[in-house]
């Protein structure tokens, strides 16, 4: 009988306590720790962000915390370095992502950070101007990611993969699918435009090769977005 009582007793309180995902019990010292670690750690995030990001969060309908979020969501996006930038690149992504969402609003607002966090960061890895390919991303799909055109070329900066898959594939886009993704839309287009202004010297021939097509009209639409997106961030040399 005292036996069966313990049993019993065992049960109860096991049922009655509940565990957290990771298994650790949710009232537990080393819980309650993790919880406020993982506080400390998320306000540092949040109140580390120069002013001009929070303003245009706002404007956007954003707040810190969803960026923190976005984080937590998707680890490798390239918003993981905003945090590390100085505040004048900081001011950058702000003022891009702005003139994305300007630009389109149908582009969701999370999606357009996401996007200048990209171009800032693949406009520096690949030595490329950061308003021309701004402006190549405006000309080719006014930003959006799920363009696709009758030729084939697809995302942000309308990349063909039928063309370009062994190039895009050593490095690091392995699917032609992935050129849908917002951030590696933009590095395979970033890309490409490194390797023919690096190969022609010249920009107007550099487009001419990325269009793939007379380049007079073109030339002046991407001249025109460069020209666009400069005086909308005048207040910072891009």
């Amino acid at each position: 009988m005292e036996l069966v009582k313990a049993i019993l007793l065992v049960a109860i309180i096991a049922t009655s306590v509940n565990f957290t995902i990771g298994g650790v019990l949710e009232g537990s010292p080393l819980a309650v720790w993790e919880r406020a670690k993982e506080r400390t750690w998320r306000d540092q995030v949040v109140n580390s962000l120069d002013q001009t990001v929070v303003a245009s969060l706002k404007d956007m309908g954003l707040a810190p915390e969803d960026l923190y979020r976005l984080y937590v969501k998707k680890p490798d996006s390239k918003i993981r370095f905003l945090w590390s930038w100085d505040k004048e690149t900081q001011q950058k992504a702000a003022v891009l992502a702005l003139y994305i969402k300007k630009q389109n609003p149908k582009i969701d607002a999370l999606t357009a950070w996401r996007e200048a966090a990209a171009f800032l960061h693949y406009s520096s890895k690949y030595n490329i101007p950061l308003s021309l390919a701004v402006a190549v991303a405006n000309t080719e799909s006014h930003f959006d990611p799920k363009a696709k055109s009758n030729f084939g070329a697809m995302g942000v900066m309308q990349v063909a993969w039928h063309v370009h898959y062994n190039l895009l594939m050593a490095n690091g886009i392995k699917s032609q699918s992935e050129l849908y993704d917002p951030e590696k839309g933009i590095a395979a287009g970033s890309l490409l435009l490194s390797r023919y202004l690096k190969h022609y010297k010249s920009t107007k021939t550099a487009l001419k090769r990325y269009y793939g097509g007379p380049v007079g009209k073109y030339w002046a639409k991407v001249s025109r977005y460069k020209n666009k997106v400069e005086n909308f961030v005048s207040d910072i040399e891009l």
